[in-house]
């Protein structure tokens, strides 16, 4: 395990980890069946020309890449300095997005900045709102603060397969097996009002939690599976409290 952990601390042998993980993935997706339901919210959020953040659950992010197929409008990934973050972003990488690093309280606010200005002039984001270590499925206020700042409108997608492995992890990430069918399901955009106030924001960062939910269950039972469910509202409670 020290060993493992020693070994993972070597940019090199992440990146060379990643590049075998973005091999992986072309391999599921390419000897699958996807169905892709964007249409209802997706598409007349897109002819809007505006911008948007991408909202998904981070035990979603493994097909991440495939959810968004419109190369003309290029996504930048919002993850954490961790090490797990750092694999997601090498990992996308190899997809051709770009990423954004920040957690720690020293660059939290710059990173915010740099966020909330690249949306006001158009450009869109992808994140987790509850990564980078849970709770599970409970959206922190971090994303929902972004999108009230640059005021643009948050965006749930969540993908389920057939076939696949849940991983004993504190987000039990979900691993897609190749030759399976998957969907991929975009649930209805969550917006604000223009200075919204803080009562305001709280609700939106509640709907939104609902909608990721929801969506998630959706393309969960589309597959077959019963949900998988967000974690207990006390260890959402103690996440913040600790943070404080």
């Amino acid at each position: 395990m020290l060993i493992g952990k020693k070994i993972l601390k070597s940019d090199g042998v992440r990146r060379f980890l990643c590049w075998l993980i973005s091999v992986y993935l072309r391999l599921v997706y390419h000897s699958s069946k996807w169905d892709h339901q964007e249409a209802e919210f997706l598409e007349p959020l897109i002819k809007t020309d505006e911008a948007f953040v991408i909202a998904l659950w981070h035990n979603r992010v493994v097909m991440m890449p495939y959810a968004w197929r419109r190369k003309s409008r290029h996504v930048t990934i919002f993850t954490s300095d961790h090490r797990d973050g750092k694999l997601v972003a090498y990992s996308m990488g190899w997809f051709g997005f770009d990423t954004v690093f920040g957690s720690t309280k020293r660059t939290e606010m710059k990173t915010i900045r740099t966020i909330v200005r690249s949306l006001r002039e158009g450009k869109l984001f992808g994140m987790t709102p509850d990564g980078p270590r849970g709770p599970r499925m409970r959206v922190k206020s971090g994303v929902v603060a972004m999108a009230r700042m640059a005021e643009v409108a948050i965006i749930p997608v969540a993908y389920s397969c057939k076939r696949r492995l849940v991983l004993d992890t504190w987000d039990r990430l979900i691993l897609p097996l190749p030759f399976t069918q998957g969907v991929f399901i975009w649930g209805e955009p969550v917006r604000m009002p223009p200075g919204a106030s803080a009562d305001e924001v709280e609700e939106a960062r509640l709907l939104l939690e609902q909608r990721m939910v929801d969506v998630t269950a959706k393309a969960d039972r589309a597959m077959g599976h019963e949900p998988i469910e967000p974690a207990a509202l006390d260890d959402y409670r103690r996440g913040n409290r600790e943070k404080e």
